[in-house]
């Protein structure tokens, strides 16, 4: 029978018969892109790793090491609970039209196919997860060793990781369950970490228990490989698509938009109810309404409350109010979608009556009343200083900026830089937003 390797070898012949000079022009064009971003990205990745080794155990040590070592631990494992969710959205192992339709329907080793994909996304996950323990011990001033044992168990985590997302994909399972229970566990660590002097943790202890189950994961997963049917590999491919053009085009809009309507789809359908009130009292109530229905923002909402509390043990109390803007920022975003919808679409304005300014006013009323109640919440953290009193302006006045915003224009001028063109129209659209977030945060520093 024919073999994955010879038919990978025909087709790139093929593709240098039929159109020989442009094939080598796009092979040789896509090695000096490959080359070029490896001699630049790749300088300034061994530059930090360099540093982050060679940081000295020494200098100004946190304060609370304990706290920060379980919040970090905290954090690692609703980061896990999170990411679960996020890679069986986009499969993890995706077949694209092509790959589909002219490979997977032959009778090849399906885990002949896979294995390529699998691999190197194991092996991506395992740099990342790499880089993030070994930044992590930098923080902690941890010693040589302790930075091995973290670069190490930051690896394996990520591989399993992506061995556990595979095995999900294979069985039909969307991960619910077990990104619950993580992301349950990594808040009731931080608060723990929070709220309660922990002890210090022993590195060693947890060796075993972080690096030997993902070894046995990855092993697994690999021969689930052959297991994965079309349906499960296709799952993702929309998701996958869209998020290319989102970066691509630098708007994030391409992406939430096939991310809510796939959220929707999966509710399936909500009980009907009318609204009471009319024009403005109306919409005011189905704004609440879909708060309500918004069960992840809420999450969201309370989850970072945590936030300002941990700052306030591990940096001084002048960047307190800062990280508190920022959180809060976060937390209020998801709850501006009404006003995010009525902006970008004229027609719907059109048909709902009344002046532009007055359907803003009533979409930032509910945004505006979680701010408030959000900065209430953890205003015990600042003091209660007048720094807060930004806080709320700065979070709906960040939402406003963002919703507000028009299309993407990419008609600019481009400036020759070191890094490539440029539009500098481009980065001040990107910027619409982050910058009243910046300016805010230097108020709050000279309050």
């Amino acid at each position: 029978m024919t073999t994955v390797r010879a038919i990978r070898a025909e087709l790139r012949a093929a593709r240098l018969r039929s159109r020989p000079v442009q094939a080598r022009r796009a092979r040789n064009d896509k090695i000096y892109m490959v080359m070029l971003g490896i001699l630049i990205y790749g300088g300034i990745l061994v530059q930090a790793v360099r540093r982050m080794i060679a940081a000295p155990p020494v200098g100004p040590v946190l304060t609370n090491l304990p706290v920060a070592q379980w919040l970090f631990i905290g954090c690692a494992v609703l980061g896990l609970g999170l990411l679960i969710r996020a890679l069986l959205v986009f499969g993890p192992v995706v077949a694209g039209g092509p790959f589909q339709f002219w490979l997977l329907s032959t009778p090849l080793n399906r885990r002949s196919l896979l294995s390529r994909r699998f691999w190197w996304m194991a092996v991506i996950a395992t740099f990342i997860g790499g880089l993030l323990g070994l930044a992590s011990s930098a923080l902690l001033r941890a010693d040589m060793a302790g930075k091995l044992l973290s670069t190490s168990i930051g690896a394996w985590m990520a591989a399993g990781l992506v061995a556990v997302c595979v095995l999900l994909q294979q069985s039909g399972r969307d991960g619910g369950r077990l990104s619950t229970v993580l992301t349950v566990t990594g808040v009731l660590t931080a608060c723990s970490a929070v709220f309660v002097t922990p002890p210090v943790v022993e590195l060693p202890v947890v060796v075993a228990a972080v690096v030997i189950p993902p070894i046995f994961a990855v092993i697994r997963a690999y021969q689930a490989l052959d297991r994965l049917d079309r349906a499960a590999l296709t799952c993702g491919a929309d998701m996958l698509t869209a998020t290319r053009v989102a970066v691509s085009w630098f708007d994030p809009g391409l992406f939430t938009g096939i991310a809510a309507a796939r959220k929707w789809r999966r509710i399936g359908r909500v009980t009907s109810r009318p609204l009471p009130g009319i024009r403005y009292a109306a919409m005011l109530f189905a704004d609440i309404r879909r708060v309500s229905r918004n069960r992840a923002a809420c999450y969201v909402w309370a989850g970072l409350l945590l936030t300002p509390y941990a700052a306030d043990r591990l940096i001084p109390a002048a960047f307190v109010p800062t990280v508190q803007l920022v959180m809060c920022t976060v937390a209020v975003a998801p709850f501006a979608s009404g006003l995010r919808t009525i902006c970008r679409s004229a027609s719907l304005r059109r048909n709902l009556g009344g002046s532009d300014a007055g359907l803003h006013l009533i979409h930032l009323v509910v945004p505006f009343a979680m701010a408030v109640a959000w900065t209430l919440l953890t205003s015990p953290a600042t003091g209660f200083a007048l720094a807060s009193v930004i806080v709320p302006i700065g979070a709906v006045g960040f939402a406003y900026r963002r919703a507000t915003q028009p299309s993407f224009d990419y008609s600019g001028a481009a400036v020759d830089t070191p890094f490539g063109m440029l539009q500098p129209d481009l980065l001040r659209q990107l910027f619409r937003g982050p910058l009243l977030l910046l300016l805010l945060a230097a108020v709050q520093l000279y309050v």
